[in-house]
């Protein structure tokens, strides 16, 4: 038997009772108040948490510290028996050699544990994908498929909002959960209306206060990269596709299929929100209409705006 809690250490590499120890003392100095070093498990709890032969759950400190190490999952979750991974899961290599840059734009933790796309749905009398959503997965699908060895997987947003541990590529407004409190510093804000169809975003502001709303003779899209949980894991990403109108989602992803080269560029390892115009006939006609990039002081800088053309 193993819990959910071994699972995740191990593939953090964090196989031994004082790797863990490092871990859960910087995690417990982030709360609230802090928790001083030292105040872990000993070292036969910690054995007993991962086998799971234990009659209860932590408690106190020890529950608000292992929250914090693994954002989305709760405490029951994480000391959930689990079957362990399958040998084909355990033996997988990437087939094809990647690319150093894009590696180094999308994040070592995707490269090394794969990346999740999310597509969103609506659901009535039965699970409806987004045509145009379902578009700009294809297209990043096809970019990770064909021109690396990344591992893919698919889920709806249901799923994703209820196993965040990962690192993904969301498209639609709501397809990646929210990440922790404080763990990033917002670029941007969306306000959305929520019809029967679900959300539906009504307008995009910036962090420097520039807004944007689906009023012009552009469709427009945005696409974002954060950093989920910078103490945990600096190496992973999220991003997000989405848009004020029906190409957004769609123009994204084309985008980041297509010109990921240029926000390496721009933003290098920092988290970037990209605000594309997109001529209403064809998601491939997406440019650069603002780049507004978060940088390590916590400040943000401004790329000058390309457009795409009239």
């Amino acid at each position: 038997m193993q819990t959910m809690l071994k699972m995740l250490l191990a593939e953090r590499q964090l196989k031994s009772h004082s790797d863990f120890m490092v871990a859960y003392d910087r995690c417990a100095a982030q709360l609230d108040p802090p928790v001083p070093p030292g105040y872990g498990p000993a070292k036969a709890q910690y054995y007993q948490w991962l086998s799971g032969r234990m009659v209860g759950l932590p408690r106190d400190y020890h529950r608000r510290v292992l929250e914090r190490m693994f954002p989305g999952w709760t405490i029951e979750r994480l000391f959930q028996i689990v079957d362990p991974p399958s040998a084909d899961e355990r033996a997988f290599q990437p087939s094809a050699p990647i690319d150093s840059k894009l590696a180094a734009f999308l994040g070592a933790d995707m490269v090394t544990r794969g990346v999740t796309l999310v597509y969103p749905t609506r659901r009535d009398a039965v699970v409806v994908v987004p045509e145009n959503d379902l578009r700009g997965l294809l297209y990043v699908s096809a970019l990770l498929q064909q021109h690396t060895g990344i591992r893919v997987n698919f889920c709806g947003d249901g799923e994703a909002a209820a196993y965040s541990d990962r690192a993904y590529i969301g498209f639609g407004l709501g397809t990646v959960p929210s990440p922790p409190g404080g763990a990033t510093r917002r670029l941007f804000t969306v306000s959305t209306s929520d019809p029967t169809i679900g959300p539906v975003v009504e307008h995009l502001e910036l962090s420097d206060g520039t807004r944007y709303d689906s009023n012009g003779k552009h469709h427009i899209g945005f696409l974002a990269r954060i950093r989920p949980s910078p103490g945990l894991h600096p190496d992973r990403y999220w991003f997000l596709c989405a848009g004020l109108a029906p190409r957004g989602a769609a123009g994204a992803g084309w985008f980041l299929a297509n010109h990921w080269s240029s926000l390496h560029q721009w933003a290098g390892a920092n988290e970037f929100v990209a605000v594309l115009a997109i001529r209403r006939y064809s998601d491939q006609t997406s440019g650069l209409e603002k780049l507004i990039v978060g940088s390590p002081d916590a400040e943000s800088r401004e790329q000058p705006s390309t457009g795409c053309g009239d």
